[in-house]
């Protein structure tokens, strides 16, 4: 089962790869990584195929002189013409780039999804946000599933960073987006977009548990692993 690791840069996708690829050996699982981000500098996991063996993004840059920006791109473009192997295992980790709009929004994310087959999306939103910022959060998970055009999990990472009072704020607020939404008040003209924006989630978004995780400290793993199997059999019922 390929698992694609999505998110904003800085959400956690490496750490996660790296301790949800520790639990899921733990398990029993044979589990595998592909690295597909050939801008990062190091990794804190060991791949079983890393695009950076083929080219990188300071690689681009040199010989193409291009600004990092572009040479990104450009990148995007070969990833998309880069045979990519498929490896045998009960799960296979492939970590994305940190600047995922290159890859979600370039031609190149869909011919890439399909050159891996069959895959399930783990969109990874920063806990630390706050829940005004979180409709866009989950806006920006749902225009990669569009995009992408595959099943796609969305986590809220980075819980080890809240107290119990935001835990218990950011899991009443998915529960029912628009009922929670009247009780805050946004700044300025966001009050006029907040609670039509959170309805109209609650009317968009499938139903489906969202756990908050912390790959820092390894919690919500064993949730996450529950979504997944579930969302691969399809049961229909992931409240």
């Amino acid at each position: 089962m390929n698992l694609m690791i999505l998110g904003p840069a800085g959400s956690g996708k490496s750490l996660l790869t790296k301790n949800f690829t520790e639990y899921l050996s733990e398990e029993g699982y044979t589990v595998k990584i592909i690295n597909l981000d050939p801008g990062c500098i190091s990794l804190p996991y060991s791949c079983d195929y890393d695009v950076r063996s083929k080219f990188t993004v300071e690689q681009i840059m040199r010989e193409e002189k291009l600004g990092p920006n572009g040479a990104l791109l450009k990148a995007m473009e070969k990833l998309s013409r880069t045979r990519i192997p498929s490896l045998n295992a009960d799960f296979t980790l492939i970590d994305t780039p940190g600047q995922l709009e290159a890859f979600i929004f370039h031609k190149a994310g869909p011919k890439i999804i399909e050159k891996i087959g069959e895959t399930i999306g783990i969109f990874l939103i920063d806990a630390t946000i706050g829940l005004r910022d979180l409709p866009a959060a989950y806006l920006y998970s749902l225009a990669a599933r569009y995009r992408l055009g595959i099943d796609m999990i969305t986590i809220i990472n980075k819980a080890d960073l809240l107290s119990q009072r935001e835990a218990e704020k950011i899991r009443a607020y998915l529960l029912n987006p628009a009922t929670q939404a009247k009780k805050l008040k946004p700044p300025g003209m966001l009050a006029e977009l907040y609670v039509p924006l959170s309805e109209l989630l609650q009317k968009v978004v499938p139903a489906q548990r969202i756990p908050l995780t912390s790959a820092l400290n390894k919690t919500g793993l064993r949730e996450l692993l529950d979504i997944i199997h579930e969302v691969k059999c399809a049961c229909g019922d992931l409240t």
